[in-house]
């Protein structure tokens, strides 16, 4: 039983570090040949799991040798437009100046149901309205609509806010982030006098403080019921 254990949390570790290997990705954007690789993964981390008498390495070593074949394929991917367009497919148009391409649709399998519910994730109902609806490589759809279409734009009106930028945390559940003041540029005694000018408890008691680009400040207290 404690070899089954220990085994399985090795696996785990190795699965782990190997995905994290490949990159920040969700799911429904990995390309086909990332698609392939995280399902072998799976598949070999769980022999050696449910079969003691296996190796550990006889798992370890396949799932080492398959994330350097996609480390390989990726770099030849970088290095080759052909290479890539073969591992990774390219880009296919589904609507353009807002008439449905039928003979594409049927060539990436794609049905007109199938279609209209893309579009309406994308809020994009009225197809006449749409110049281009692309397919991606990774099975996203992209809309582009028509510029008389599209969302009206602060700069249309020759608006310019200030730009928020990212907000950092200062305050986590009664806790400073040191590192984020430090980006900031601001310390403790900052933070304090900030929360004593606006009426707020004392930093202990916030569960989220932020700060951002445009010197805006977020504060939640903390709950104490």
């Amino acid at each position: 039983m404690q070899t089954a254990f220990f085994r399985s949390i090795i696996l785990y570790i190795v699965v782990v570090i190997v995905m994290r290997l490949m990159g920040k990705r969700q799911l429904g954007e990995l390309e086909p040949s990332e698609f392939a690789v995280t399902v072998m993964i799976s598949e070999l981390a769980t022999i050696p799991m449910q079969d003691s008498d296996i190796p550990l390495l006889h798992g370890i070593i396949p799932i080492l040798a398959i994330i350097s074949l996609e480390f390989i394929m990726t770099f030849l991917s970088l290095k080759s437009i052909r290479f890539r367009t073969f591992s990774c497919g390219k880009p296919s148009i589904l609507i353009r100046e807002g008439t449905i391409d039928q003979k594409e649709l049927k060539r990436v399998r794609i049905s007109i149901d199938e279609l209209m519910s893309a579009l309406r994730n994308k809020n994009a109902t009225d197809i006449s309205k749409i110049r281009y609806a692309i397919l991606e490589p990774g099975g996203q759809l992209s809309v582009i609509n028509y510029e008389d279409s599209s969302p009206v734009t602060p700069k249309m009106l020759d608006l310019y806010p200030n730009e928020a930028g990212i907000p950092f945390t200062l305050i986590s559940d009664g806790n400073f982030i040191e590192s984020n003041l430090e980006r900031r540029g601001v310390d403790r005694d900052w933070v304090k006098h900030w929360l004593r000018r606006h009426g707020k408890p004392e930093p202990g008691k916030i569960f989220l403080l932020t700060l951002d680009d445009a010197g805006n400040v977020f504060c939640v207290e903390r709950n104490t019921k």
